[in-house]
């Protein structure tokens, strides 16, 4: 019997732009006259992010990740510029994120049957903010910053289910990324369901496949 769903935030709640903070700092150092190559600093980028997020032995949060990450490539390319307030500048950018149209309802129905949680790898003030800002109430919220790891580390999982006393067959995991939302809580026996806006298509063991929210309904 399902009792509870864990939602991701950004990406299946929330709406988010792909990219976009790295082009910002790769425009900053272009603009310094070094010629980058856009698909290798991207990749760089994001290999960064991941080498302090999975398997790290020191928890960061994500705005110090970022920090640090803007002020490795600017000590690179020999740019004078702030990294911690380019990162703040950028950061604030996430504090705006709007609402999908279909995700409070969709919670809203769902909470007459099921607890909701939020599952996210963010900073605690930049998920509560943009809760307040949609009105979006759900009955606890775990983060990378209050659980101190981040997905797909199965600990952030089994924490969410010892802290609820559920079972992993008890619990619907709902999320945009394949990593993070569908193969880590696969990991610890969660059921999951891939939010895949983009109609891209792929069996990576989901039980189920949505194009947005409002499937749901009627599935669970």
């Amino acid at each position: 019997m399902i009792k509870a769903i864990i939602f991701d935030a950004f990406g299946t709640l929330f709406k988010v732009t792909s990219g976009g903070s790295a082009r910002t700092i790769m425009k900053n150092i272009a603009d310094c006259g070094t010629v980058m190559d856009e698909k290798a600093f991207l990749e760089e980028w994001k290999d960064y992010y991941k080498k302090h997020t999975t398997g790290a032995c020191t928890f960061m949060k994500e705005r110090d990740i970022f920090i640090s990450r803007i002020r490795m490539f600017y000590n690179r390319y020999g740019v004078s510029r702030n990294a911690a307030d380019d990162a703040d500048a950028l950061l604030a950018g996430a504090y705006e994120r709007e609402a999908y149209p279909e995700t409070k309802d969709v919670l809203t129905a769902l909470k007459e049957k099921y607890l909701i949680f939020i599952g996210s790898n963010t900073d605690n003030d930049v998920l509560k903010s943009v809760m307040r800002k949609n009105n979006i109430i759900v009955d606890k919220v775990y983060t990378s910053e209050n659980l101190k790891c981040y997905k797909p580390n199965s600990q952030f999982y089994t924490h969410i289910l010892k802290d609820n006393a559920l079972s992993p067959q008890e619990v619907w995991f709902v999320g945009d990324s394949v990593t993070d939302d569908v193969l880590g809580p696969k990991s610890v026996g969660m059921k999951t369901v891939w939010v895949d806006r983009s109609g891209a298509g792929g069996d990576y063991g989901q039980e189920k496949t949505v194009l947005d929210l409002k499937e749901l309904i009627e599935y669970l």
